[in-house]
């Protein structure tokens, strides 16, 4: 079959259009994915590629997007799939005896369910391409980079003189739903050595994409492909309908490859039409000369005192509020400027724990930091949003002033209110801290955030618990906050996590007020282990302030033992006792 770059040597390349939207408009009857339609209807796709042929297309791609994705439940299925739309478009292209390239179609590959085994479920429809003859693979689509490096390695391991082209989606601000900008997927098409073209399609119509490419960065003079919507739908009997105009595509396209493209076509809403005037207007034309970028671009980061302290070895103080159940933000306020008053570094706020509904943490924190003049960190779940939600809940915390994050995963919903409540879980932790590490890189590079994930230390396997630190420092975590700290094989298990991963570790405290608090904290936490020697330090009997001379000792005492350990003190607060936070770390202060 013919080659990518045989033909980028001699002109513009230009692909197919769309072929689910088309083929809709053609078979509106048939409520199945298209890609089924290469076994139940494989003429109908054949006609389609012919058509595209005939327009002037020397890039056909295969009926194959859905394959990755999870409207196809069989594996079996797939490898049909993927081996029938394959042989049906090569078949084409052979009997039309023009010279093009038959490229095989995968679309969006990320899923957070997968839990990095994106490769292992993607492999076999992989093969498959591979035996049917693929040398051309187009991964379209794309909203995050996670997992596609392995992918290539291993089509070049199996066939190494093979094509890759990837394409990512994104919208008129020019990011991804994963989160990456447009100058995010620059750098990565330049540095991935497996790549043979990048760029973009889908998302946006031809007027958008062209104001993003024009403003985009080169750096490299690698195969560049743009491939726009034909406009922006609308929904009509549950259908999505395009009516974007051949003559003005193609006018805009002309914009897109002055900008530096290579490789031009079109995405959903696009047909035989509009890829028959670009071949007519840009098939004979040589690609343009990009204006090559250095490939490194400098930002600075301010620091906050906060972290300046972790940083420098000196011990912050860390102080968790809840926030309310109601309106009433009396209590809490009240808590702030006690802990204002005591000079604390940083106050930070949970995120509806257990799963029971508080008031958001982004927004009181940001009222919060003003009045109190202390910066205040909120916990952010990826339990309660969507991918397009955490990211827009970073951006408007960040335009608010707070440039600190707890970053967790969240505790799942009880399982008494599942049946109203349902929990997203986009993201875990960890990706979560991905789409904050590509922020900083672009949208905060002047003042970048920081942010830090909690630590269970608790667990059979104390290596597993410091890969996963591991994973989570890579994608810039900078500290990590602990469950509560009660005895010495806790402190053994953080040194050794400490010395295994070299994280800056901030040990919680939680202080026991009673004896119905201990026993509750010893019989009923999960991932809290309190010996059984503190309980008995306490009594039925014993007043509010005798309880309150036990939790001092004790916090005091843990607090001293894990001093050579750990980076810094976090303390959570039990029934809004902040005074007694207080009290406990001025002792502290003090014992240094």
């Amino acid at each position: 079959m013919n080659r990518l770059k045989d033909i980028l040597n001699q002109k513009i390349l230009i692909t197919d259009g769309a072929m689910g939207t088309y083929y809709q408009s053609l078979y509106p009857d048939d409520e199945d994915i298209v890609e089924r339609a290469v076994l139940k209807s494989p003429d109908r796709i054949k006609a389609i590629h012919k058509s595209y042929i005939e327009s002037g297309a020397s890039l056909i791609r295969t009926d194959s997007f859905a394959v990755a994705g999870p409207f196809i439940d069989s594996d079996e299925e797939r490898e049909e799939i993927a081996r029938k739309s394959y042989s049906i478009a090569k078949e084409t292209v052979e009997e039309s005896g023009k010279n093009c390239v038959v490229c095989a179609d995968i679309g969006t590959v990320f899923d957070p369910a997968m839990n990095g085994e994106i490769l292992t479920s993607l492999r076999p429809v992989i093969d498959a391409f591979l035996d049917e003859g693929a040398a051309v693979f187009d991964f379209e689509t794309q909203t995050q980079t996670e997992g596609l490096s392995d992918i290539f390695s291993y089509i070049k391991e199996k066939k190494p003189d093979a094509e890759i082209i990837l394409s990512f989606s994104i919208n008129k601000t020019g990011m991804t739903t994963g989160g990456l900008s447009v100058d995010n997927i620059m750098r990565y098409g330049a540095k991935e050595a497996n790549i043979d073209v990048y760029g973009f399609n889908c998302g946006v119509g031809p007027s958008h994409m062209a104001q993003l490419i024009e403003k985009a960065a080169f750096y490299i003079d690698k195969p560049f492909i743009v491939m726009p919507n034909a406009g922006y739908p609308y929904t009509l009997r549950g259908r999505q309908i395009y009516r974007g105009d051949s003559d003005f595509f193609t006018e805009k396209i002309k914009a897109i490859i002055s900008a530096g493209a290579d490789i031009v076509g079109g995405c959903c809403g696009t047909s035989p039409e509009f890829i028959e005037k670009l071949s007519k207007d840009f098939a004979e034309k040589k690609p343009e000369q990009k204006s090559i970028e250095a490939a490194e671009k400098k930002t600075t980061r301010t620091f906050s005192s906060f972290y300046k302290k972790i940083e420098s070895g000196e011990k912050p103080f860390i102080v968790e509020l809840d926030p309310p159940f109601d309106s009433d933000i009396t209590k809490v306020m009240n808590s702030a400027h006690t802990l204002a008053d005591a000079g604390i570094d940083i106050i930070t706020l949970s995120d509806s724990p257990m799963g029971r509904s508080r008031m958001d943490p982004m927004l009181l924190g940001a009222m919060m930091q003003r009045e109190t003049g202390v910066d205040v960190m909120p916990h952010v779940a990826c339990r309660d949003r969507n991918i397009i939600g955490l990211r827009g809940a970073l951006l408007g915390s960040y335009a608010a002033g707070i440039r600190h994050f707890l970053m967790i995963t969240g505790d799942p919903v009880p399982a008494a209110d599942r049946s109203q409540i349902t929990p997203v879980f986009d993201y875990n932790s960890i990706r979560f801290m991905n789409m904050a590490k590509l922020l900083n890189d672009e949208a905060f590079s002047k003042d970048r955030i920081v942010y830090g994930g909690a630590l269970n230390y608790h667990g059979r396997n104390a290596d597993a618990i410091a890969r996963r630190m591991s994973l989570k420092m890579e994608q810039g975590c900078s500290f990590f906050l602990t469950q509560p700290v009660y005895g010495d094989e806790d402190i053994e298990r953080l040194s050794y996590l400490k010395n295994k991963t070299g994280a800056k570790i901030m040990a919680g405290i939680m202080p026991l007020v009673s004896y119905k608090n201990a026993l509750f904290m010893a019989n009923e936490m999960p991932g809290i282990h309190v010996p059984q020697e503190i309980v008995e330090l306490y009594s039925p009997e014993m007043s509010r302030e005798e309880a309150e001379e036990v939790a001092v000792r004790v916090s005091l005492d843990i607090a001293d033992k894990m001093k050579e350990t750990v980076d810094g003190y976090y303390f959570m607060v039990p029934f809004n006792r902040v005074k007694l936070i207080c009290r406990i770390i001025e002792q502290i202060r003090k014992n240094k």
